[in-house]
């Protein structure tokens, strides 16, 4: 029986290493796609002329897709590295839990106040909670493996 236990406390672990990096892809796809809105919504201010939309709404615009395009990145990056290391360092974790933190933190202060060059943001959409709930869960999950790192220690290298 105690190598039964033993199986199931090591591959629970893992497991949750593919769950939380499932979640930062799906996570890095939704801000690609928010990009390309963006880059779209541009696109067609470009080919309407200047002139239909306000200089400073586009570079808004411009400035939101860079950030999301960053952002998309550094999560493929950070989804990557917990997959190569799994559960031999705990870095990508904490950098997992910060960042969607400091996502989540943002989003909700760019709608509740006004931020100079941001501006108050009054737009709620479908893809923006669906990444705040994913960034909740990987942070949730992240915090887990990170408090139970200990038992990794007992656990062979895989």
């Amino acid at each position: 029986m105690k190598t039964a236990k033993t199986i199931t406390v090591s591959r629970r672990p893992v497991i949750l290493v593919y769950i939380v990096t499932a979640l930062i892809l799906s996570n890095a796809a939704i801000y690609f796609i928010a990009a390309s809105q963006d880059y779209n919504q541009l696109s067609q201010s470009a080919s309407n002329g200047a002139e239909s939309k306000d200089q400073g709404d586009m570079i808004a615009t411009r400035n939101e897709m860079i950030f999301f395009i960053v952002v998309a990145l550094a999560s493929v990056v950070v989804g990557i590295w917990i997959l190569k290391k799994k559960y031999h360092s705990k870095v990508p974790y904490f950098i997992a839990v910060i960042g969607s933190i400091a996502l989540i933190a943002f989003y909700i202060s760019t709608r509740t106040i006004n931020i100079p060059p941001i501006g108050l943001q009054t737009d709620v959409g479908t893809i923006d909670i669906l990444a705040k709930v994913l960034q909740a869960a990987i942070a949730t999950i992240s915090i887990y493996i990170l408090m139970s790192s200990i038992a990794w220690k007992r656990l062979p290298a895989q």
